[in-house]
């Protein structure tokens, strides 16, 4: 399994829901399964509390709050 890290200045703020948003391609990582790890203040990654939503081109990573996280695919 690979990984890309993120850090919490990655994610933009979206009006509508204020909920905070990350697009990552899907060239860049793949069409398989995908999980959100979120880096705690220990260094070591915990499951994170977050919604994705596929598209053809990329995947949306939505959060309530910013976080550094690990996109594991």
């Amino acid at each position: 399994m690979q990984f890309i890290d993120f850090k919490k200045e990655h994610f933009k703020e979206d009006e509508n829901s204020k909920d905070f948003v990350i697009e990552i391609s899907k060239a860049e990582i793949g069409f398989g399964e995908i999980s959100v790890k979120e880096r705690k203040d220990d260094d070591v990654y915990h499951d994170a509390d977050y919604e994705i939503t596929e598209e053809a081109v990329k995947v949306i990573i939505r959060m309530k709050k910013p976080a550094d996280i690990r996109v594991n695919f």
